[in-house]
């Protein structure tokens, strides 16, 4: 892990102490998390792991979400590459990964051996990937895993918060086409199949009283979705009411089929009497900041923490405090209120649940 740089510092301390500030004035009825996203490890300058480091020991957060694409995101590369990049981060963040939830990205697995055009045909097998990305997750305990490992969830008991961690870039199989493209691609898919909902509302929503509070990440999140009218998305809108019917203590029964039978899903769930408070959706994917409340439900996207020179939204610029972007979120219960810490390019933000 690389040493805090002195331009950083003078910004990294304005920023604590904000967060010990709104830390502070809500008290014991405070919560605190980082995310940080899209850090494609190519193009990133790599100082974000020292930062977290001290930002989580000085606020004292228990853990910080990862929204995926670690990778740099090569449209053509070997498998190989993915596994180098992924290790090369863990080395950096060593010190850190017990705090670490990672949820899975659309180019974490996504390579291609072909010539150009043929950006991301192929997907790493989860079998390989799986002892790279998710095993080491497996390490710490206090987290409940699915059956096959690809998404969890971890409880900050003190503050009563569980966060749940949800894999976006599902795909019904692992098959490849006659000319070895990856058949259901996971750059290019965006969903949840039948065993993840049901995890989701008959596992992971059943907190342990109605007191608790619940943070929700996956890479995808569905503002983007809805935006750009992705086709390949599917079950979005399902697990959206799972998760309204659990912050309003109400019953839900919906259903959605598709033109391939093995991406429909149905769920009947009653919260009644029980369920908690949804604090919102966390994600990153498009590399842009942005809060929307779609069907009752309070959406969050987090820009890229690459250092993009040229990029559009927030431009990086290596060797100044513009050349990071993650954000430290802190909930007040009592107010139903989230305030956003920014660390690196961009700003605050507030909003209320």
């Amino acid at each position: 892990m690389s040493q805090i740089p002195e331009y950083w510092k003078e910004h990294l301390q304005k920023k604590i102490a904000t967060i010990h500030k709104h830390q502070s004035n809500a008290g014991k009825n405070s919560a605190s998390f980082a995310l940080i996203t899209d850090m494609h490890w190519e193009q990133n300058e790599h100082h974000s792991a020292a930062l977290l480091q001290k930002i989580l020991f000085d606020c004292s957060i228990p853990y910080f979400l990862n929204a995926g694409d670690l990778v740099s995101g090569h449209g053509l590369c070997p498998e190989q590459e993915l596994y180098e990049e992924i290790s090369d981060y863990r080395e950096n963040f060593a010190s850190i990964e017990s705090k670490c939830l990672i949820a899975l990205g659309n180019h974490d697995m996504a390579y291609s051996t072909f010539d150009a055009p043929l950006y991301y045909m192929e997907n790493a097998p989860m079998q390989r990937f799986y002892e790279y990305y998710f095993r080491p997750m497996t390490m710490y305990c206090g987290r409940t895993f699915s059956e096959d490992g690809t998404y969890y969830y971890a409880d900050d008991k003190a503050h009563k918060i569980r966060y749940i961690v949800l894999n976006s870039q599902e795909v019904i199989s692992e098959e490849s086409t006659e000319e070895g493209y990856a058949k259901y691609n996971r750059m290019r898919n965006y969903g949840f199949l039948q065993a993840q909902i049901d995890w989701l509302a008959n596992v992971a929503l059943q907190v342990p009283a109605d007191d608790w509070f619940v943070v929700v990440c996956s890479h995808a999140g569905r503002i983007t979705l809805l935006e750009e009218k992705e086709e390949n998305e599917y079950n979005y809108s399902l697990v959206t009411n799972v998760l309204k019917a659990f912050n309003d203590h109400t019953a839900y029964t919906g259903e959605k089929t598709y033109d391939n039978p093995l991406k429909n899903a149905k769920i009947s769930v009653d919260f009644t009497g029980k369920g908690g408070n949804l604090v919102g959706w966390f994600s990153g994917h498009s590399h842009r900041d942005r809060i929307q409340k779609i069907d009752g439900v309070m959406f969050v996207e987090t820009t890229t923490d690459a250092s993009y020179v040229a990029f559009l939204h927030h431009p990086g610029i290596r060797g100044t405090t513009n050349e990071h972007a993650f954000d430290v979120f802190t909930v007040d219960k009592a107010t139903r209120t989230v305030y956003v810490t920014r660390i690196g390019k961009g700003e605050d933000r507030t909003f209320q649940f």
